[in-house]
């Protein structure tokens, strides 16, 4: 699944693929631009899970001030598993940005984190995320 902020409605979700050992997959991607707010109109919690984690990335996330100031901005990917009760047991760097403020900042924003509960699961959720950090630069 891949959803961006800066797009005007979410793209269809696909339920999650099952992997062998019954945990479960599930890819997202967000976009964050230097100065957003952490809110946004087309990232409403709904019942899909998908959906509460992206309101709950919106609402913790930021853009790390040390990132700003150096010029760094960067695509970070990691590997989050969590229990059913969304409590976060594992966060893994898949990808790393370039700039250690992004990578660190992906990182801490899971690490040992609640995130919405999984709906009806009984096994852990192991799932990619991609943040897309994006400088704005003046022209």
């Amino acid at each position: 699944m891949n959803l961006s902020l800066n797009q005007p409605t979410p793209p269809a979700h696909a339920p999650a693929r099952r992997k062998p050992g019954g945990s479960a997959t599930l890819d997202i991607s967000l976009t964050m631009r230097q100065g957003d707010t952490g809110t946004t109109p087309d990232a409403r919690p709904g019942s899909d899970w998908g959906n509460e984690l992206v309101a709950w990335v919106n609402r913790h996330k930021y853009y790390p001030t040390q990132a700003a100031m150096n010029g760094e901005d960067g695509n970070v990917t990691v590997q989050v598993v969590a229990n059913p009760n969304g409590h976060v047991t594992a966060v893994e760097m898949k990808w790393r940005s370039g700039s250690q403020w992004l990578d660190m900042a992906l990182m801490g924003l899971f690490r040992d984190a609640n995130l919405p509960p999984l709906h009806d699961a009984t096994e852990p959720i192991t799932f990619n995320f991609t943040m897309h950090y994006i400088l704005i630069r003046a022209q």
